[in-house]
C-alpha cells in the first residue's frame, strides 16, 4: 500500500470515527445533564455556549487521534519472525 493511500484511508477513517464518537459523546452528555442536573427547567446560557464551543474542539481532537492510530497501523513494518 502506498503512503498516499494510507494517508487518505487514515484521514477518512478518522473523520468517520470522530463523527460517530462526537455525536455519541455529546448526546450522552446532554442526556446526563438533562436527567441529573437541569431537567425541564431552562438551561443557563453558559451551558449551551460551552457545549456549542466544545463540539468542534472535541471532534477535531478525536479525528486527529483516530487518524493517527489508523496511520500507525497501516504503515507499521511487519515484525521479523
Amino acid at each position: 500500500m502506498t503512503r498516499w493511500l494510507a494517508l487518505l484511508l487514515s484521514i477518512a477513517g478518522g473523520l468517520v470515527a470522530s463523527f460517530v464518537l462526537t455525536i455519541g459523546l455529546f448526546v450522552g452528555l446532554g442526556s446526563i445533564l438533562w436527567v441529573f442536573v437541569f431537567g425541564d427547567d431552562t438551561w443557563p446560557e453558559w451551558v449551551r455556549t460551552g457545549i456549542d464551543a466544545s463540539i468542534p474542539v472535541v471532534g477535531i481532537a478525536i479525528a486527529a487521534v483516530a487518524a493517527w492510530i489508523i496511520w500507525t497501523r497501516l504503515t507499521a513494518r511487519p515484525e521479523a519472525g
